[in-house]
């Protein structure tokens, strides 16, 4: 008897942290998208967050579900990274934040 191997993934939203799991031949509705993206600091070692004097706006391919992809259309996304560490942490400015950029 033959068997069939099916593979499943997960992508998570890279700024809601929404997971969704994907089976082989299934549609996904998550995609990878270029956004601009804000350096705006940095977490120590400590946790504590250090802001950057010079905020550099970059354009970076990020995995957004659907409701993040709509809004990164209209909003700059802001990126954190974590010190001794890989980790990038991403979210949405405020409007207050993203006139004071501007």
């Amino acid at each position: 008897m033959a068997t069939k191997k099916t593979y499943t993934a997960e992508i998570t939203c890279d700024v809601c942290k929404k997971k969704e799991t994907i089976h082989e031949g299934d549609p996904q509705s998550f995609d990878s998208v270029s956004c601009a993206v804000r350096e705006i600091g940095y977490r120590d070692e400590y946790g504590n967050f250090h802001e950057e004097n010079k905020q550099t706006l970059l354009v970076k391919d990020l995995d957004l579900c659907p409701e993040c992809r709509e809004k990164a259309y209209a909003k700059i996304i802001a990126g954190t990274s974590q010190m001794f560490s890989l980790d990038y942490y991403y979210s949405f400015l405020s409007n207050e934040k993203q006139e004071e950029s501007d």
